[in-house]
């Protein structure tokens, strides 16, 4: 059995998922602006980690369910921190992202902060 294919019929071109810019193209703001709060979040969530006092393993201690769940608190936590202003990172890391990936829109849209003589 051979597949014959149409010759009048371009080859199909993968589509981008969903939050992926196009190929060849530079992420729209919304997508930058997301990626830059995930980041931040991230970012907190590890600094909740580390602020943690040690805790004991095993039997006298939490485990590892322990461990899961203060890791999904941290994360939790590092987001609800976001979501209510973050630690002063958003717009800088937008505009790293934006420029990495060439997105000279998002750029403009925060102009790097000058700094006054």
């Amino acid at each position: 059995m051979t597949q014959n294919a149409a010759p009048d019929r371009p080859a199909a071109t993968p589509r981008p998922g969903p939050g992926q810019p196009a190929p060849g193209g530079a992420p729209n703001p919304g997508q930058v602006r997301r990626l830059a709060r995930q980041l931040e979040a991230s970012f907190a969530a590890e600094l909740l980690r580390a602020a943690w006092p040690p805790q004991k393993e095993g039997i006298g201690g939490r485990g590892t369910g322990g461990d899961a769940f203060d890791s999904f608190m941290d994360q939790a936590l590092g987001e609800a921190l976001v979501a209510r202003g973050g630690l002063g990172l958003g717009t800088a890391l937008e505009r790293a992202i934006a420029a990495r990936s060439g997105g000279r829109a998002a750029m403009a849209a925060h102009p790097p902060h000058r700094l006054r003589p």
